[in-house]
């Protein structure tokens, strides 16, 4: 079958929250019809004018046209729902919009279609709507028409593109546009527009340099960055109408650099899809990871390129820790993975597919050189312009540019779950290099080629390790790095880490010792001693990058057991609050800040003393406020509760919303806490941010027990605010793991017990990371 447009016509009651519709849909068929379609009613089939039998179950809709081509008329109805995905509402200030969110197989909640990111189709959209209402979707309007009290919106007709892809926003909308080629458009509910113009500037910066990089002009007319009030994801980039949660697109100078990082992140990689994804698509979802992937290393790559004094490169190893977290236990899966069935998908937009598979592009592209690199992406996107692709299209385009066997190397790190453990021995005038796959609990071996890097004495040398050892002649060694700027999604573990720590190190790979000694840690692979030896080598450590990895690892394990690292922890925090408390740029007072925040739960003279800010709290810089909001709320406990919670509920902007409400879940009070986590069903708390907000909860011990019994009884309902995205799961493999210290059997009991579809996985996930924490507990 082969569907070549959709020419839909839809007409909303935005009171009743309802609207009916009719398509024309021309497609060329072998043998009869079949649409997807879930919770719609289906009036009417025709054909010429004729009615045409159909018969619908409870998501297809099956048309008996035989052999045919041409035009199929359907008349349908549906409602718009309270959830985060399809078509739904999404509430502010005692109004709302209504939005959608189609990936990945959504649409089908919205029209009859064939929800299949291969059945590429033109569409053409017109919307009636009362008179007052705007409308928003991927191409600009054309016209509108008047009649009585309600307006028509018409659209230009859409390129080639999946389902997925297809976007409509109603409501109240106020607009920035910046003129350009294509046109900029932010949009936001009434009165947020204050904060548009440095993403839409970042926007027309990032659009100039992609079509740089690829060579290829962006695509349609204008694109809209809509900020949308409640949103399950952080952003999605539905073509020309990119839609994001609001603190991941709105900003100003006064934000702080954490969320300007952000809001540039997020906007690169909605940017970057609309060439690679949208432009040209995946076939199926197993190769999901090429979309996201890509999109997470091209967003840090163009960043790059215009703000090198931001180092989002150290943004890429934050994403590629979690992914060697997440892919060292038995239930992992390979970057391309087998997809079945929509669930199945969203259960695999995690740490694997973005993390991971940025981190291997990242390592194709030091193999094969950066200018051969562009040159293949620049090849594969034109070739499959407009069209669907796998990939290994995308490996022969490298491999065309670059003369080396990409085709070869790829694979085994695509398809095979896991990655090495790269054991570093020396013998004599030899170093015995071999490898194994690393697990946190035992996991089946496997032999990967390696792209080895080392320098030897200062001396560089290049291999691929291809088998299960190799032996190099290096003489004397007194200096010896493996893994150069860490950028091989492997860990290595020495036999004696004295020429190591005599290397001169860089921040990467001060970084990546760090990273890798942590999770030694944690497999039982190095004693408590043996890592504390690393800690105390980078104590005063003056790059932001082995900073905050350490300052991360060390606040975590106060927070499991604070009698047996809580004096290494409180060191290290002190010496380096000290030595950035004077920094005035960007990134060295983003690492105060969350240097000062975990100082703050771990002594309190320090929270108080930082706290006396709280009076100039409105002055302060966006990541200041951070720091100081969490220093008052954990020093003055639950009397200023009220007083939090009523600057929380005046905030206008969500950014100032999270760092309050971050503030208040860092109390240690159960009682407060608890009660915090519940405003989500009170309709104080957005949503959005109840599972996200769990992760600020679990510092003190005391308000673990209390949130693990707060879960307890509401995980099936928080759950299900989530239902059709695979967030709930996600999240609770990053939760559980310090939730349930102390608690693994009832944990694991009550997830079997309590099974929660769509998040076995992430469940399963956390309980197994969990198992590892509780052996250094």
């Amino acid at each position: 079958m082969k569907i070549n447009s959709y020419d839909i016509h839809v007409i909303f009651n935005f009171k009743e929250l309802s609207y009916r519709g009719t398509e024309v849909i021309n497609l060329e068929t072998e043998n009869g019809v079949e649409l997807d379609a879930v919770g719609l009613e289906i009036h009417l089939v025709e054909v010429d004018g004729k009615p045409i039998t159909f018969q619908q179950d409870e998501n297809k809709v099956k048309i008996g046209t035989g052999k045919f081509s041409g035009n199929l008329k359907v008349t349908f109805s549906g409602k718009v729902r309270d959830t985060l995905v399809g078509i739904y509402r999404a509430p502010y200030d005692g109004s709302y919009m209504i939005s959608t969110q189609f990936e990945s197989s959504h649409a089908r909640e919205f029209i009859p279609c064939v929800d299949h990111p291969a059945y590429k189709a033109k569409f053409r959209l017109s919307v009636t709507v009362d008179k007052g209402l705007q409308v928003i979707s991927n191409m600009p309007v054309r016209g509108t028409r008047e009649e009585k009290d309600q307006v028509t919106y018409e659209f230009h007709e859409t390129p080639p593109m999946s389902t997925y892809l297809l976007y409509v926003g109603v409501g109240k909308f106020e607009e920035f546009r910046l003129q350009n080629t294509p046109e900029i458009i932010v949009a936001t509910v009434p009165g947020k527009i204050g904060k548009a113009r440095l993403p839409a500037e970042m926007a027309r910066d990032f659009i100039k340099k992609y079509e740089e990089y690829y060579g290829i002009k962006y695509q349609l007319p204008k694109v809209h960055l809509i900020a949308v009030p409640e949103f399950a994801f952080g952003a999605m980039e539905n073509w020309g109408a990119i839609t994001f949660r609001e603190t991941a697109l709105l900003a100003d100078e006064k934000s702080g650099f954490s969320n300007i990082r952000r809001v540039a992140e997020v906007v690169a990689h909605e940017l970057a899809h609309q060439w690679f994804g949208d432009l040209v698509t995946m076939k199926w979802w197993n190769d999901l990871w090429l979309n996201e992937s890509f999109a997470t290393f091209m967003s840090y790559k163009i960043i790059d390129m215009l703000r090198p004094d931001w180092y989002m490169w150290g943004v890429l190893l934050d994403g590629m820790a979690g992914a060697l977290l997440k892919d060292s236990i038995p239930t992992t899966h390979p970057i391309e993975t087998k997809v079945n069935s929509p669930e199945e998908v969203e259960q695999i937009f995690d740490d694997i597919s973005y993390g991971k598979g940025a981190s291997i592009l990242r390592m194709i592209e030091s193999y094969i050189g950066k200018e051969e690199f562009r040159k293949g992406i620049s090849k594969y996107l034109e070739k499959f312009s407009y069209g669907n692709a796998e990939g290994k299209d995308l490996w022969s385009s490298l491999e065309e540019a670059s003369g080396k066997p990409v085709s070869k190397i790829m694979p085994h790190w695509i398809l095979e779950e896991g990655y090495p453990l790269v054991r570093v021995e020396i013998k004599g005038d030899e170093l015995e290099i071999t490898q194994e796959r690393f697990g946190l609990h035992p996991v089946p071996d496997k032999t990967y080629p390696i792209p080895l890097t080392l320098t030897v004495n200062g001396e560089k040398k290049d291999l691929v390790m291809e088998g299960k050892s190799v032996r190099i002649r290096v003489g004397q060694v007194k200096k010896l790095k493996v893994n150069l700027d860490k950028a091989g999604f492997y860990r290595v573990l020495y036999s004696d880490l004295t020429p190591v720590l005599n290397s001169e190190l860089t921040p990467e790979e001060q970084w990546g010792l760090a990273n890798d000694y942590f999770a030694f840690l944690l497999a039982g692979k190095v004693s408590r001693d043996e890592y504390f030896r690393i800690v105390r080598s980078l104590m005063n450590a003056k790059h932001h990058l082995p900073v905050l990895e350490l300052a991360d690892q060390l606040s975590m394990l106060y927070a499991v057991n604070s009698q047996k690292y809580g004096d290494i922890a409180k060191e290290f925090h002190m010496k380096q609050v000290k030595e950035w408390s004077g920094r005035n740029d960007p990134v060295g007072r983003r690492t105060y800040s969350i240097l000062a925040m975990n100082l703050s739960k771990m002594d309190p003279e320090f929270a108080k003393s930082l706290s006396a800010q709280f009076a100039q709290y409105e002055e302060l810089d966006g990541d200041l406020k951070s720091a100081v909001a969490v220093a008052y709320a954990v020093s003055s406990g639950p009397k200023v509760l009220d007083q939090l919670l009523t600057l929380y509920k005046q905030s206008k902007f969500d950014e100032d919303k999270t760092r309050l409400l971050n503030a208040m879940l860092s109390m240690n009070s159960p009682h407060s806490v608890v009660n915090i986590l519940s405003m989500v069903f009170t309709g104080e708390m957005k949503k959005q941010d109840i599972i996200r907000s769990l992760q600020y909860s679990l510092f003190y011990p005391d308000v673990r027990d209390a949130v693990w019994e707060w879960i307890k009884i509401h995980a099936r309902k928080v759950a299900e605010i989530y239902q059709g995205t695979g967030i709930f799961g996600r999240v609770m493999a990053d939760v559980i793991p310090l939730l349930g210290v102390g608690r693994v059997e009832e944990v694991e009991k009550f997830f079997e017990a309590n099974p929660i579809r769509g998040s076995e996985k992430g469940i399963k996930q956390g309980i197994e990371i969990l198992k590892a924490v509780s052996r250094i507990a």
